[in-house]
């Protein structure tokens, strides 16, 4: 049994992404699973396991343009494709610059 969590978002941590072509969906995505159907689900496509049902903004397929988009994906390969966003590592943060203290405005003040 799976434990994915429904109305969370996930990324798509596979390499290469997921499915070729147009439609496909590149690594770093991230969907929201909202539905997990049994096999014989009319509409979803021939499956013999459960299917998640996930949207998807696309940004890829048609540049300048995001389409919503709903994913069917086996549990199975559901698993092993996607990690929930929140157990990734954070992403890397860049290193505190050091305060240099500022030097004093070599400009005279004043007009003569």
């Amino acid at each position: 049994m799976s434990d994915i969590q429904l109305g969370q978002p996930y990324v798509l941590t596979a390499e290469g992404g997921y499915g070729n072509g147009v439609g496909s969906v590149p690594q770093g995505s991230v969907v929201t699973p909202f539905e997990i159907v049994p096999p014989g689900t009319a509409g979803v496509g021939y499956c013999v396991e459960d299917v998640v049902l996930s949207a998807y903004e696309d940004t890829v397929t048609f540049p300048g343009a995001s389409v919503d988009r709903t994913l069917a994906i086996a549990v199975s390969t559901f698993d092993g494709a996607f990690t929930l966003q929140t157990d990734l590592p954070a992403a890397p943060t860049e290193p505190e610059q050091p305060v240099v203290p500022s030097a004093p405005d070599p400009s005279p003040t004043g007009g003569v």
